[in-house]
C-alpha cells in the first residue's frame, strides 16, 4: 500500500491540498494560543522589573490628605483593572500662598491652568510596582516617567494632575554595583 495513490490522495482519503490547509490552520490556532497564553502570564504578575517612583500632585484639601493617610498602603488602578502597584507612603507639604499649575483636563482633552488655594497641600507619593514591558515602561495605561503628568486612582480616591518627580529601578543599581 502506497502512501499516495494514483489520485492523489493520502492513504486514499486525503487530498495533498488539503492536508496543507489542515496543517496551516493547525499552525495558526497554536501560534495565536501562544500569543494569548504570553499575554496573561505576563498580565497576572509573570515577568516584569520593579519599579519605585514618585509623584507630586499639588493642591490637595486637607481632608483628603487625611482620608489618603488613612488608605495606605492601597494599591493603584486603572481602567476598572487593579495594577501591580501599590501607593506606600505620602509626604505632605502646606501650600502657603496660591499658586497656578497647569494640569490637564481629560473633558477638553487639553491643559488648563488652575489656581491652586493656600491651606492646601502639595502631596509627594511614593509607589512601587513591576512594569511588564521595560520599553514602554508602563503601568496599567500610563507611562512612568519623570516629567509626565500622572493619575494617582485607586479603588477609594483620584487625584489628577501629578508630575512624576522620580523613578527608581532597583534591579538595575544592583545590577551596577
Amino acid at each position: 500500500m502506497s502512501i499516495i495513490d494514483k489520485k492523489g490522495k493520502i492513504f486514499g482519503k486525503l487530498n495533498i491540498i488539503d492536508l496543507i490547509a489542515i496543517i496551516l490552520i493547525v499552525a495558526v490556532l497554536a501560534l495565536i494560543g501562544y500569543k494569548l497564553l504570553d499575554n496573561q502570564s505576563g498580565a497576572l504578575g509573570g515577568e516584569g522589573e520593579p519599579v519605585v517612583y514618585t509623584v507630586k500632585v499639588k493642591g490637595v484639601e486637607p481632608e483628603v490628605y487625611e482620608f489618603i493617610q488613612g488608605e495606605l498602603p492601597c494599591q493603584l488602578m486603572a481602567a476598572n483593572e487593579m495594577l501591580n502597584a501599590t501607593i506606600t507612603d505620602v509626604q505632605a507639604t502646606p501650600s502657603e500662598n496660591a499658586t497656578y499649575q497647569m494640569v490637564w483636563n481629560t473633558n477638553q482633552n487639553r491643559e488648563i491652568l488652575t489656581k491652586v488655594d493656600a491651606g492646601t497641600y502639595d502631596l509627594v507619593f511614593t509607589i512601587e510596582g513591576t512594569v511588564k514591558n521595560d520599553l514602554a515602561s508602563e503601568l496599567g495605561t500610563q507611562e512612568i516617567r519623570v516629567g509626565k503628568t500622572h493619575i494617582v486612582k485607586t479603588t477609594t480616591f483620584e487625584l489628577d494632575g501629578g508630575v512624576i518627580l522620580s523613578c527608581e529601578r532597583p534591579d538595575r543599581q544592583a545590577a551596577q554595583e
